[in-house]
């Protein structure tokens, strides 16, 4: 796989909207600008990957995929400098909205349900490194570097970052103090990486305990960058009020960005579309609110599968995190229940008549039920 330096010279004038909550379109550009060989090869990604799905008719058969996860937190004051735990709680977040056992998937409209994916994707902290020594997965960065923003400085030892551990290999996460307004940025992939691919977020947005800054406190800024870095666009496509293109098929078009936390349906019948349910506004992809946000769709699952194996094929294939070896076949897996809950999210022992419970499986699966008296 050919590699680029990511030297990435924001100019004065690649300023975000205070709003904007993620730089992933904007760095893409600038990084497609200053290297042609970088804008050809992302050119060739959605058609690539329209291939390897139909060269793979069996993707959806039930394995999960386990991605090492170093987190290089660079810091310069102790506030910065966030907890073990903190991380970890990130980690689990990851975990849960990956696999689909988050508790607010009951909050996900009937009408996509059926959709909802638990996309098979696990997230580990790494307990290998590079040279086969032990490690927690946590790479600490003492700097005496301002606020950070979109260069490659983060990147970077000698610049007051942290350089990336082989970025083949583990999912490199940089957590910093992040200015511009920006909660974070991700590369997406292509056959051409560089040394700067992975995340980079903000250290208050970062997990679900300790140093956070609300609405962005459950750990979906990292949701919606992996979702980058495994090749998901936005919902509303390639550009604002665009009603684009995000090459997923079951995800409804889209005009332009949410936030905050609307209320179902909105924006009904947009874009020209007969589309009555609006947009899919608590799909990680968009940019409402964490509390807000709940599922991937099928489409997206698939999409992200294709990117692992065309363009991070080493995460199928590894040893770095203990008790795990990429990938686990689980077919036939018999689906257990764990829990009942209503739909306030109360976990439940009764199932009284003519009440609506949502019945979660250790499978990710989610039934809604009714007892009809």
């Amino acid at each position: 796989m050919k590699k680029i330096l990511t030297t990435l010279l924001i100019a004065s004038t690649l300023f975000l909207n205070a709003q904007e909550r993620c730089g992933t379109t904007a760095i893409t550009e600038k990084m497609m600008s200053d290297h042609p060989e970088y804008a050809k090869a992302r050119a060739k990604v959605n058609s690539q990957t329209v291939q390897w799905i139909k060269d793979h008719p069996k993707h959806n058969e039930k394995t999960i995929i386990t991605i090492p996860v170093v987190v290089h937190v660079v810091w310069k004051t102790n506030t910065h400098n966030i907890s073990d735990a903190q991380i970890q709680s990130q980690i689990d977040a990851l975990n849960k909205d990956y696999r689909r056992t988050n508790i607010d998937a009951i909050n996900t409209p009937n009408v996509w349900q059926g959709i909802a994916a638990d996309t098979e994707i696990e997230f580990c902290l790494a307990t290998t490194d590079p040279i086969g020594q032990p490690t927690n997965g946590i790479n600490r960065v003492q700097t005496s570097h301002g606020q950070f923003g979109m260069n490659s400085d983060i990147h970077t030892s000698s610049a007051g970052g942290a350089d990336n551990w082989p970025n083949d290999d583990y999912l490199n996460v940089w957590v910093c103090d992040l200015g511009s307004g920006l909660l974070g940025y991700a590369t997406p992939p292509s056959n051409w990486i560089g040394d700067g691919d992975g995340l980079v977020i903000g250290y208050n947005y970062f997990g679900t305990i300790g140093t956070l800054q609300a609405p962005y406190n459950k750990g979906r800024t990292a949701t919606h960058e992996i979702g980058h870095w495994l090749n998901l666009d936005h919902v509303w496509g390639g550009g604002w009020g665009s009603c684009g293109d995000d090459n997923v098929s079951d995800t409804p078009t889209q005009e332009q960005e949410n936030y905050s936390c609307p209320g179902y349906p909105h924006n009904p019948n947009s874009c020209s579309t007969t589309n009555a349910d609006g947009d899919m506004f608590m799909n990680y992809m968009d940019y409402t609110n964490d509390a807000c946000m709940n599922l991937f769709t099928n489409g997206q699952k698939t999409r992200m599968l294709a990117a692992i194996n065309q363009y991070r094929p080493n995460m199928l294939n590894h040893d770095l995190c203990a008790g795990t070896v990429g990938f686990s076949e689980t077919l036939n897996q018999k689906r257990e229940l764990i829990k009942i809950v209503d739909i306030l999210g109360r976990e439940t022992t009764n199932q009284p008549r003519n009440t609506p419970l949502i019945y979660i499986y250790n499978d990710g699966s989610v039934d809604k039920k009714i007892i009809i008296e």
